[in-house]
């Protein structure tokens, strides 16, 4: 063929003109058809809830009306983070959350169907944790500076806490169907360390029901995964070192499940220049001091890894490893050593196998 090249006449030079044409359209053909097969990567972002959200989609070919879709995708994102906030935030003073925290006792409150599965999994939480977890904390969050009244000048003294003691604990919580009560004047509720996880599976709920398979959403850090990304691999997700904001200490691999994590090293406050972790003991409404800097959990649902993560952050060191390990949790924590910048890492046997 290469000699025909190099004595050209007119009909072979027409020839091989129209191979060429073939040729570059076949191969404009093969980019497009090459471009429609790829996944898509989109993603949505911004504020919500006190933090911020990112929401990651990989749609797969064909994709029509992109841009109708992504509308779609936005306003249900939106509309399934706007409604749990509006339910159960202790800043929107029209919330149900709200409204329920100024109710007097012994009257019941009708309460929606997210609030009430909200609710009774913290109860359950609360009883599996033996009230580390607990969600009628709102009280001593707030006089610890961590609640919607911000930040205090002066920690509060034994004699304000004994006087908290008394609306503490989910026993003075009764629910039933989508009905909440409290059986003791002042309890008041905060679900801040299990609603950005519930939001995040409300989220996951409101783009599978839009058909979407492959998903990461992320919502201050509480997220949840499905399917792959867009190389078609797991989406890997790094746990933070407590020492180093923004520093990876591990990857670890999701698909089909949720993951949270609690630290105190973010969210503190400094008082007559002591630091006190934004998370509050049960047992004496004071903020935890232990050698414990950081738990995440991994489980089917993100607000159960949430309020696993922040039950298991209350406790010290050595409660928070047996409860991972005698409620077979896939849990990972970060110790802090004897040596100042010294961290020792203990991780379940099921949570190894989410690790690269």
């Amino acid at each position: 063929m290469l000699p025909s090249l190099v004595n050209i006449n007119e009909n072979s030079e027409r020839c091989s003109l129209f191979s060429y044409v073939l040729l570059m359209f076949a191969l404009f053909l093969t980019a497009c058809d090459s471009k429609q097969s790829a996944p898509q990567q989109v993603t949505f972002s911004g504020p919500m809830m006190g933090t911020e959200y990112r929401v990651t989609i990989i749609k797969q070919p064909p994709i029509e009306d992109a841009g109708q879709q992504n509308d779609q995708l936005e306003k249900a994102i939106l509309s399934a983070m706007n409604s749990v906030n509006q339910s159960m935030s202790n800043y929107i003073d029209d919330s149900e959350l709200s409204r329920f925290n100024r109710l007097p006792a012994n009257q019941w409150q009708e309460i929606s169907p997210d609030f009430s599965r909200v609710i009774s999994e913290a109860i359950d939480i609360s009883s599996l944790s033996r009230g580390a977890f607990d969600v009628t904390l709102a009280k001593a969050i707030d006089a610890w500076g961590f609640g919607p009244d911000g930040e205090i000048t002066q920690r509060p003294n034994a004699g304000d806490l004994a006087l908290l003691r008394a609306t503490v604990g989910v026993d003075k919580l009764e629910h039933k169907d989508h009905s909440l009560m409290k059986t003791v004047d002042g309890v008041e509720v905060s679900l801040s360390a299990i609603a950005k996880g519930y939001a995040v599976d409300k989220v996951a709920l409101a783009l599978e029901e839009l058909g979407i398979e492959n998903y990461l959403v992320n919502i201050g850090g509480e997220l949840r995964a499905s399917g792959k990304s867009a190389d078609n691999q797991s989406w890997r997700v790094g746990i933070e070192k407590p020492h180093i904001l923004g520093g990876i200490q591990e990857i670890a691999k999701l698909n089909n499940v949720a993951i949270a994590t609690s630290g105190d090293y973010r969210n503190y406050l400094v008082v007559d220049g002591q630091q006190f972790s934004h998370t509050i003991d049960s047992s004496t409404l004071m903020p935890v001091f232990h050698k414990l800097a950081l738990v995440s959990v991994i489980s089917p649902r993100t607000s159960t890894a949430d309020a696993l993560a922040t039950a298991m952050m209350a406790m010290d060191e050595k409660r928070a490893w047996q409860f991972a390990v005698d409620n077979d949790l896939a849990a990972y924590l970060i110790i802090r050593g004897d040596i100042e910048g010294e961290y020792i890492v203990q991780k379940t046997k099921k949570f190894e196998a989410y690790l690269q």
